[in-house]
């Protein structure tokens, strides 16, 4: 896991940048305290982490609309090994060149059909099945267009860390229509599309996927790595070990 970003003030950032650091910074102690918690059982140890817990839930509610305790509730009662959820989001286009979108029913706003991903399942089968619940439609896969990690995407405001899978997918049968997670499941040209109601980052992925529709040699997406490579207790060389060079 790589260490919080440094270096820059906190009068340095926007509120919402400010926000979304603190979150970050909140989620990160939750993961490696869960997984200290997998790998310990000393009494003392456990304290001490449960600890952590509730003071990264006290963290997180300083910019969460829910109170600390009912954070602090969750992440006593979710003590798995913390890591990003894999979500799916498709780009459906018929013939036309025209692409799919839903209207979601929790924020109103438009997005590409998709969601989290259900376990036992693969991602392509995952991809399908949330565009057949959400649209009513069947399409098929055709490309794999990127992966995105929600916490570049300034619009997003996910508590949980999510990668999003990125699929293309023409049009087979069915009709659009209405369902419990959606108000409104329309086709739109690509002068139509309503890129200032487009819900969390999927107004970035879905730019890609119709860069990707006019021209197909267009490079799967994965974002910027910033990454220096860091001392480990991994290298260390144990008793009797030769380093090889």
């Amino acid at each position: 896991m790589n260490p919080a970003p440094s270096g820059s003030g906190a009068h340095a950032l926007s509120p919402e940048a400010f926000a979304r650091a603190v979150a970050r910074i909140a989620d990160q102690i939750r993961a490696l305290t869960n997984a200290n918690l997998h790998f310990t059982q000393d009494p003392y140890q456990i304290e001490r982490h449960h600890t952590l817990l509730s003071l990264a839930g006290e963290l997180a509610a300083l910019v969460d609309a829910r109170p600390a305790e009912a954070i602090q509730r969750h992440f006593h009662q979710d003590l798995t090994y913390v890591t990003p959820h894999p979500v799916v989001d498709v780009a459906v286009f018929d013939r036309a060149g025209q692409v799919l979108l839903i209207r979601r029913a929790d924020s109103g706003l438009w997005a590409m059909p998709g969601g989290m991903c259900e376990v036992n399942v693969s991602p392509g089968e995952n991809a399908l099945r949330e565009v057949w619940e959400e649209t009513g439609c069947v399409v098929a896969l055709t490309a794999l267009l990127g992966l995105f990690d929600s916490r570049t995407e300034r619009a997003d405001r996910t508590f949980a860390h999510l990668y999003h899978l990125l699929f293309a997918a023409r049009h087979l049968s069915g009709v659009p229509r209405v369902t419990q997670e959606t108000r409104e499941v329309a086709w739109f040209s690509q002068e139509a599309i309503p890129w200032d109601a487009m819900h969390g980052g999927h107004g970035r992925r879905l730019a890609h996927a119709l860069a990707w529709h006019r021209d197909p040699a267009t490079r799967p997406h994965f974002d910027p790595v910033d990454w220096t490579p860091h001392t480990s207790w991994q290298h260390r060389t144990l008793p009797g070990q030769r380093h090889e060079d």
